[in-house]
């Protein structure tokens, strides 16, 4: 009998460990994937609330302003899909009176509380509430 080359059980031994290996590889390369995706969209929801507060400030009695505008005004960078590179994003930010604010009038010297929302529409979509603390976050990913 010729006992040259490996037997039946250690190819398959061989190959179910290879198999085990290359599904925890994949499923952290994925779960690497999808933070850094979310790491992305957080930064994007922040960068849109920012430059809404200077939008904002810049013209008064504005309440909303889309992402195309804040493009066109300079207020910030187009936004790029992070699932999809080649695609951009889309939305619109929403600024309201914190609670316990009440509305300004002219003797005020009261700073006023807002709370933007960021509605952001890329690939999959999330809305957040931003400013002044950050709340929830309600994501597709």
């Amino acid at each position: 009998m010729n006992k040259k080359g490996f037997t039946m059980v250690e190819l398959l031994g061989t190959v179910v460990i290879l198999g085990i290996l290359v599904t925890l590889s994949i499923t952290g390369y994925t779960r690497y994937q999808n933070n850094s995706a979310q790491k992305a969209y957080d930064l994007m929801h922040q960068g849109m609330a920012s430059a809404a507060e200077n939008y904002f400030m810049d013209t008064l009695g504005s309440d909303s302003v889309t992402l195309d505008e804040l493009v066109e005004g300079e207020y910030m960078d187009s936004a790029k899909d992070p699932w999809n590179k080649d695609g951009t994003c889309t939305g619109k930010v929403e600024r309201s009176l914190g609670e316990g604010s009440s509305a300004r009038t002219q003797h005020d010297d009261v700073l006023e509380e807002y709370y933007y929302e960021v509605q952001l529409r890329c690939n999959k979509g999330c809305t957040c509430i931003e400013y002044p603390t950050k709340k929830k976050c309600d994501c597709d990913i």
